[in-house]
């Protein structure tokens, strides 16, 4: 991962961090800027994983201006995804094991 990279997700852990605090379990870096194969126009994508159960759209709302913020600053997309705990550890779906195989804590 290149160094603007590094701070983008930085700043974007940073940004979920403070929108959430406690509420918040961890934050995962995934897809092609976890695994190391991206693309200099590869989007930042981004599992937040919360807690307790939350309204999806909700939650949406209330990430989307920090983090418009950032791609309008960065000129990059990043796109976040919202799951519990729970559902993030027993979900069998082919999103989430690909999260917990090659997903980066950050």
């Amino acid at each position: 991962m290149d160094q603007k990279i590094e701070e983008i997700v930085k700043k974007t852990s940073q940004e979920i961090k403070n929108i959430y605090g406690n509420q918040l379990d961890r934050i995962i870096l995934f897809g092609s800027q976890a695994r190391g194969d991206a693309r200099p126009d590869s989007d930042i994508d981004v599992l937040i994983v919360l807690k307790n159960s939350f309204n999806y759209f909700q939650e949406s709302q209330r990430i989307s201006e920090p983090i418009a913020e950032l791609c309008l600053e960065y000129n990059v997309l990043i796109s976040c995804a919202f799951a519990t705990l729970q559902k993030y550890q027993e979900y069998d779906s082919g999103f989430f094991r690909n999260i917990r195989r090659e997903g980066v804590i950050i």
